[in-house]
C-alpha cells in the first residue's frame, strides 16, 4: 500500500521555518543582518548630514530682513585671508620701493675701495626692519665671501665708513671647508635712514 502524506497543520511561518534546511535558515538570517546594517549606515549618514547643516547654519548668518538693505556679510576666515594677502602685498611694495639704485651705488663704492677683495653673493631685504615711518631705518642682508678674515674686517670698516649706511652689523661668519681655498663666508645686516635719500 502507498503511504499517504496527510498533514493537517496550518501553513504558518513556524511551519516553513521548521521545514527549511540549515542553509536556507543561515541565508535568511544573513539577509536580515545585512538589511539591519544598511539601515544603521543610512541613519548614521543622515544624522551626520543634519549635524553638518546645523554647523553651517551657525557659521553663516541669516540674510538681512527685507526693507533693511542688502548687507554683505564676510565670514571670519575670508577676513583673515584678506588681511594676510594685504600684509603680503604691503611687504612686497615696501621691498620694491627700496632705493635699489642708491644701495647699489653705495655697495659699489665700498667694494671698489683699495684692498677690498670681497664677493657679494646675495642681497635680500631684511624683513625684520619693515617700519616705513618717516626717518625710520630700513634694512638689507648681504651674503658675501672673502679670502680671509682680514679682507672681511676691511670690508666691514668700509661699510661703517660709508655715509649712506646708518649701521653695518656682522651677523654670522663661517669658513667654507669644502672649498680647497677655504674662503670665509659671512652675512652682514645693513641699515640706512629713510631721510638720507
Amino acid at each position: 500500500m502507498n503511504r499517504l502524506d496527510l498533514d493537517f497543520a496550518p501553513r504558518t511561518l513556524r511551519f516553513w521555518w521548521a521545514r527549511a534546511g540549515l542553509a536556507l535558515r543561515a541565508a535568511l538570517l544573513g539577509a536580515v543582518l545585512v538589511l539591519a546594517a544598511g539601515l544603521w549606515w543610512v541613519l548614521a549618514i543622515h544624522a551626520e548630514r543634519l549635524q553638518l547643516q546645523s554647523a553651517l547654519a551657525a557659521t553663516v548668518p541669516a540674510a538681512a530682513p527685507p526693507g533693511r538693505g542688502l548687507g554683505v556679510v564676510v565670514p571670519q576666515a575670508k577676513r583673515a585671508q584678506d588681511a594676510l594677502q594685504s600684509k603680503a602685498t604691503n611687504l612686497a611694495l615696501i621691498a620694491l620701493n627700496r632705493p635699489w639704485n642708491a644701495l647699489w651705488d653705495a655697495l659699489e663704492r665700498v667694494s671698489s675701495a683699495p684692498g677690498i677683495q670681497v664677493a657679494i653673493l646675495e642681497m635680500r631685504p631684511d624683513t625684520a626692519s619693515t617700519n616705513q615711518e618717516a626717518g625710520a631705518a630700513q634694512g638689507l642682508r648681504l651674503l658675501a665671501e672673502s679670502k680671509d678674515s682680514a679682507h672681511m674686517l676691511g670690508f666691514m670698516r668700509q661699510l661703517r665708513a660709508e655715509p649712506f649706511f646708518v649701521s653695518a652689523v656682522l651677523t654670522s661668519h663661517q669658513v667654507n671647508a669644502q672649498d680647497p681655498n677655504k674662503p670665509l663666508r659671512f652675512e652682514v645686516t645693513l641699515q640706512w635712514a629713510q631721510a638720507s635719500l
